[in-house]
């Protein structure tokens, strides 16, 4: 019997119980990118039933961060020297000591220090090293990996003595998961218009070293166009990046439901038979009868 209200078969639906733990991990995304595969086919029990698939639950571990190689967002380079953070996640205070902590152990960056205002949210370098005239000597921030982290967006800038960044900093990391799976295909799009197969996208709302956990209020079905032999769940991050979920393991639950194909053309067995014009044709024209002629 249907398990759910979008199956109108009379094919009972199941749920799929899917253990990060248990699946074929690439060895480069590791549990970001997952291959499970199944001792049988899933696939309708007749040619006129279509499947319908769900990511209904899910359970993710918040053990990324937002400052990491992975992700490639961890150096800054300052009078060509490059100073790299360690992978952790930071606030913007521990960013500005991290590299304080840097530039104090550097003999390029001699004098040069980083604040953090909390009123405007942006970073500012400046420099207290003097030359023998008593000058501040002029420095310049080369490059950096962390563009949306430190707001810099207009390295290299020129010789200054202060700089404070043109954005504000962000370092919120990702606001949502992405539940994307590559073997199912699906009609979802992304913001450019091209499929996007990505069953859920998970709302990153609680803090770092606990759980997300996904439950919607109601479960939304797509169209599943082919049969499965093993299912692929990659998770990924606002840019597309998969994440690196420092080999804490997560959980999550496909439901597989059925409905019955409709056929497309209309069945004009019990339609009146009425003349059928052609859209550039003019249907004929109906002549008035002339009206009665008065007697003399």
């Amino acid at each position: 019997m249907p398990t759910h209200s979008s199956n109108d078969s009379v094919f009972g639906g199941f749920n799929i119980f899917l253990q990060s733990k248990d699946a074929i991990k690439d060895k480069t995304h590791k549990n970001a990118h997952c291959d499970f595969f199944l001792d049988k086919i899933i696939q309708p029990e007749r040619g006129d039933i279509g499947m319908l698939v769900s990511c209904i639950d899910a359970e993710i571990p918040f053990s990324f961060y937002n400052v990491s190689q992975s992700l490639g967002n961890t150096t800054l380079t300052v009078n060509n020297e490059p100073f790299e953070l360690d992978d952790r996640n930071y606030n913007a205070f521990n960013v500005a000591d991290a590299f304080n902590a840097k530039f104090a152990a550097s003999t390029s960056c001699v004098g040069i220090s980083m604040t953090f205002g909390d009123t405007t949210n942006k970073f500012t370098f400046t420099t207290s090293n003097v030359d023998g005239n008593g000058a501040l000597v002029p420095f310049t921030i080369n490059s950096t990996t962390m563009v949306k982290e430190l707001g810099i967006t207009d390295a290299p800038t020129p010789a200054v003595t202060s700089y404070t960044s043109a954005a504000c900093a962000n370092l919120s990391g990702t606001s949502s998961i992405y539940i994307e799976s590559t073997n199912m295909l699906l009609n979802n799009v992304n913001s450019f218009g091209k499929t996007f197969n990505v069953l859920s996208k998970v709302l990153v709302d609680t803090s770092p070293s606990s759980f997300i956990f996904y439950q919607p209020n109601q479960p939304q079905y797509f169209m599943l166009n082919n049969t499965l032999n093993y299912v692929n769940i990659q998770l990924k991050n606002d840019d597309g990046q998969f994440i690196n979920f420092n080999n804490v393991e997560w959980s999550l639950t496909l439901s597989i439901e059925f409905y019955r194909k409709r056929d497309d053309i209309i069945n004009t067995k019990f339609l009146m038979d009425y003349p059928v014009y052609n859209k550039t044709e003019e249907p004929p024209v109906t002549k008035n009868k002339k009206p009665p002629k008065d007697d003399p």
